[in-house]
């Protein structure tokens, strides 16, 4: 299963949501996560300025993934939000191994200029 990073910045819609009904958003969206079969590692609120959401998330494809986060941005409770794959340090390794095997065929645009 592959592991998501989420963050975001919540809206003043959602922080007038919250004081007005506070709630446990997760414990609200577990239904949500659960119909893209995605499990929940982290989901924590923070006093950042630039974000003040991160969730870990795990999920099979980044399809779900993309399909979630824009379902939640169109709700208007997030000013911005993102998401990008998280790589445990030896899954990391496997992937520069990956582009090491494959450094040979690159051709840069110097190269094809004919510039040395």
């Amino acid at each position: 299963m592959n592991k998501y990073l989420i963050h975001g910045k919540t809206s003043g819609d959602f922080a007038a949501a919250m004081l007005n009904k506070p709630q446990n958003r997760l414990e609200i969206l577990q239904p949500f996560f659960d119909s893209f079969n995605i499990t929940v590692h982290e989901f924590v609120f923070t006093s950042g300025i630039d974000f003040n959401f991160v969730s870990v998330l795990g999920c099979e494809t980044d399809e779900s993934i993309e399909a979630m986060v824009n379902i939640v941005y169109s709700t208007g409770n997030f000013a911005n939000i993102a998401w990008s794959r998280a790589y445990d340090a030896d899954t990391y390794k496997e992937v520069f191994e990956h582009g090491h095997d494959r450094m040979g065929a690159y051709v840069s645009s110097m190269q094809v200029a004919g510039v040395d």
